[in-house]
């Protein structure tokens, strides 16, 4: 298996974490679970044939995607099918960093998994193409770095206040969001709005992902089993039962599972 990834250049950065290719993927499962991580994605197939996104709670049922999609920001798991030798490529958008490739809200897209010619028609079709024709790693990383910041046009500025609530709402102790709010001169309804199309979800939502965030690093690092009434205070959480709520909600097991079952990847969770 073959894996790369770039950080594009500025002002692309402050927006995209990192493009990213693999070649020929190789796994011992054909499903797992992608935990949510708070990014939107952007997914290109290099290889023909549909991909599979399973129902959470049926695993015999699911939905099919062709040649390019993009997930938005996801409030729980969602399960995807794995299939030896496929190959891939995309970007990782920070949080609060898709905005300007789309010309809508972005909470339209939260949970959700869509094909890319829905919203970008055929042009992302084309680029599927030029991707498929170009013979290295690092000119297919040019072609999408390039369509990039042409499909954001002159919208690649950044949303000073979104910003910066992002900011504070990854530090712990958690700010109020009423206060938050007023720091950035916005009131509480106003923060919402922006954070509903900058975003996509709220920001009472996008803190409790962040602090699942932080449980989940804190857990998939651990060399033995944590103290975990200790690191559910250190995330975040009022007590070790808070903590497998969370954990239960957003990744549909607790701790101690995802501690016995992670993977080389920190948001990945084979399933069989």
């Amino acid at each position: 298996m073959i894996y790369r990834a770039r950080v594009p250049q500025p002002p692309l950065s402050y927006f995209v974490e990192s493009l990213w290719f693999y070649r020929d993927l190789e796994v011992d499962h054909n499903k797992e679970k992608l935990l949510p991580n708070a990014a939107i994605e952007l997914i290109i197939d290099l290889k023909d044939g549909p991909k599979r996104l399973y129902k959470r709670n049926d695993l015999s049922r699911f939905d099919s995607y062709n040649r390019c999609w993009i997930s938005g920001m996801q409030r729980q798991f969602i399960v995807i099918g794995t299939e030896v030798g496929s190959s891939m490529m995309g970007a990782r958008f920070h949080t609060g960093g898709a905005a300007p490739f789309f010309g809508f809200p972005l909470s339209e897209l939260g949970g959700s998994v869509v094909e890319l010619e829905l919203i970008w028609k055929r042009e992302v079709l084309a680029l599927r193409e030029q991707l498929l024709e170009s013979p290295t790693i690092e000119g297919k990383f040019d072609l999408l770095e390039s369509y990039l910041i042409r499909k954001a046009e002159s919208r690649l500025e950044p949303d000073k206040a979104i910003t910066a609530a992002l900011t504070t709402l990854r530090s712990w102790p958690a700010l109020p969001l009423p206060e938050l709010a007023a720091r950035l001169g916005l009131s509480h309804k106003g923060m919402i709005a922006r954070f509903d199309c900058r975003v996509g979800l709220t920001p009472k939502f996008t803190s409790r992902l962040f602090r699942f965030q932080r449980a989940l690093m804190a857990t998939y690092q651990a060399t033995s089993e944590p103290d975990w009434p200790d690191l559910a205070l250190a995330s975040g959480y009022y007590d070790q039962a808070h903590l497998i709520h969370e954990f239960q909600q957003f990744a549909g097991l607790t701790p101690v599972e995802y501690l016995r079952n992670r993977t080389d990847y920190p948001h990945y969770v084979s399933v069989a």
